[in-house]
């Protein structure tokens, strides 16, 4: 099986970076949309061997919720093309692509988003 290297997953990155920039990420609870943020850049960089892709939210990661249920999944659809990927979701610590401060959300309250990290592994 061919591995990539470092130069090559920051290639990726950067190419997810240039794709995903002013891309809608949508929250769900099942196939209920929880709640939708708006991404309006990534910044593509190697750590180690990986090359990531890391998220910034417009308006502080803040958005208002639609609807009340607990998060399990989320979707980033591109600008470009409308390329949909999936995402999985947890809290800080859980390894999971989209951190969020809290996965049970409330209907009328605040979405924020901590953090959204996309890995290109060289293995």
């Amino acid at each position: 099986m061919a591995t990539l290297n470092a130069a090559a997953t920051l290639e990726q990155a950067s190419d997810f970076a240039t794709d995903y920039a002013n891309s809608t990420l949508i929250i769900k609870a099942g196939a209920t949309t929880l709640a939708t943020h708006t991404v309006t850049s990534f910044a593509p960089t190697n750590t180690g061997s990986n090359g990531t892709a890391t998220a910034t939210i417009a308006a502080s990661g803040a958005a208002t919720i639609a609807a009340s249920g607990t998060a399990d999944s989320a979707t980033l659809t591109s600008s470009v093309g409308g390329r949909i990927i999936t995402l999985t979701v947890g809290l800080g610590g859980s390894g999971a692509d989209l951190i969020l401060s809290t996965t049970t959300y409330v209907s009328g309250e605040t979405s924020t988003v901590s953090s959204l990290v996309v890995t290109f592994p060289a293995a």
